[in-house]
């Protein structure tokens, strides 16, 4: 009878409903990683742009006879500061803060909260006029998304799901290219139409508060024992408890304190620091884009109206399979494996990377529009890749902390990755790194593959030779009153 309820309660639709809170969360990401950037133009252009009495934009001959809009106030090298600060708030949550008030308060709250703090910190991005409330503005965005977005949604899964815990994770990642293509087809109209830009981060501040603070209140439940239920796809309650009946289950892994001590933990953490820095590479592709368009090297303003179409569709193609290739990926992680999704998204990624230097207007568009595939099965590895690989190789037991502090090293790779991408354009060598990538991708998945599989092993044989202590009962998760 007890292995009937459990089943039953397995099959429940809150679990679903938990997966839903979590992919409308993701949407909210697409907010700060792609809406945000979608209106860098027209706010560099309102504000950082000097203008005549006629309100036209001032230009400059440069010495090669390229004419240059003349810049105030620091011009856009300023302004993308903020990106630089709110990734390093991102940074800074996630490696002191978040694990351990996830662990304290519950995914809920840390939602509910830092949801406000981000629809305040859109707000004040919305009315700023200089540098300075735009920095702010990045901090406590990058704040918020550190403590609740990066953390949250993959810990949800894994707290409610045993089964199909990959595919699920894919399908809950794939809510932030959900968002992207939506702010990509309606973001730049929006910007130029009479909302302005400032209208448009204002809506995007609704959006996130409806995507964090809504799910939170009506959708998600921490786990699944504050609801009486187990995980879908777990054993039974009698089975997978450890010691007297009606004491927790043990969870198996390494708490926090032992993965700090783990070399397979911090194996884990270069390997995303270095994926981290190749996604980068999604800073610059416009920038990529436009200088292989140019039918002229001196007159970079003449973009034929073809040229603006195609160029647009390559990102929505971009866009568009990020949605497809992360439950792909969680799916292939549950039929082949870890380590065979990574080679397989990695190797895809690659190619395109190789390809990247070559692709001028005027290639073969059907190879161009395989790259852009090709790409976004590598980059959705940065969102579904980490909370598995943290799960095989260093487990449940203190999950968020340790997830917490090593998804970090992504967005670290991404703060230091964008620059030096930026670098090697300015100075013609992108190629260069386009080549080099690669290596990287390939050191990402052996240092994955070496830290699951013999992190998992090293704790499994410490359960086996001591075993782990019961983890103390969630709230609300107590014996049944006979």
């Amino acid at each position: 009878m007890t292995s009937t309820s459990a089943t039953k309660s397995q099959s429940s639709a809150r679990h679903w409903m938990v997966a839903a809170g979590a992919f409308i969360v993701m949407i909210a990401a697409s907010i700060v990683l792609n809406g945000l950037l979608l209106v860098t133009a027209p706010i560099i252009s309102d504000l950082y742009y000097q203008k005549d009495a006629s309100g036209k934009v001032v230009l400059r001959t440069l010495p090669n006879g390229m004419k240059v809009p003349v810049e105030i106030h620091g011009g856009q090298g300023a302004f993308l500061i903020y990106f630089s600060i709110l990734t390093l708030a991102v940074v800074i949550a996630l490696m002191f803060f978040a694990g351990r008030l996830l662990a304290k308060y519950g995914g809920r709250a840390m939602l509910i909260v830092s949801g406000v703090i981000m629809t305040g910190a859109l707000a004040l991005f919305a009315t700023s006029t200089g540098n300075l409330t735009f920095y702010v503005a990045g901090a406590l965005l990058g704040l918020g998304y550190g403590l609740s977005i990066a953390l949250v949604p993959p810990a949800l899964v894994n707290a409610w799901f045993v089964a199909r815990r990959g595919l699920v994770l894919g399908i809950v990642m794939a809510g932030v290219a959900v968002g992207g293509l939506i702010w990509a087809t309606i973001g730049p109209s929006l910007a130029q139409s009479s909302l302005g830009w400032r209208g448009v981060i204002l809506i995007m501040a609704a959006a996130m508060a409806v995507c964090t603070i809504l799910p939170a209140l009506f959708l998600i439940k921490n786990k699944p024992a504050d609801v009486g239920l187990v995980p879908y796809g777990a054993d039974d309650a009698p089975s997978a408890a450890s010691g007297a009946p009606g004491s927790p289950p043990a969870i198996p892994g390494f708490t926090y304190r032992q993965a700090l001590k783990s070399a397979n933990f911090w194996v884990a953490c270069m390997s995303f620091l270095l994926l981290g820095s190749v996604a980068s590479v999604t800073q610059v592709l416009s920038i990529l884009f436009r200088t292989a368009a140019y039918p002229n090297p001196i007159d970079r303003t003449s973009w034929t109206p073809g040229q603006v179409a195609f160029y647009s569709s390559l990102f929505m193609v971009w866009l568009a399979f990020l949605i497809i290739w992360k439950p792909v990926l969680g799916l292939l992680n549950d039929k082949i494996g870890l380590v065979g999704m990574m080679l397989i998204s990695m190797i895809l990624m690659a190619l395109a990377l190789v390809y990247l230097p070559s692709m001028v207007y005027g290639s073969s568009v059907a190879l161009m529009y395989v790259v852009m595939i090709f790409l976004s099965a590598g980059i959705s590895n940065a969102l579904v890749t980490p909370p598995l690989v943290i799960t095989q190789a260093m487990g449940l037991r203190e999950f968020g902390k340790v997830f917490a502090l090593g998804v970090a090293f992504i967005y670290a790779g991404n703060a230091i990755g964008a620059p030096i991408w930026g670098v090697l354009g300015t100075s013609g060598n992108t190629k260069i790194g386009m080549y080099v990538a690669p290596v990287l991708l390939a050191l990402f998945v052996i240092g994955c593959t070496i830290a699951a599989k013999r992190g998992k092993a090293q704790y499994t044989n410490l359960a086996v030779a001591q075993p782990a202590q019961p983890v103390s009962a969630p709230a609300g998760r107590r014996p049944p009153v006979t």
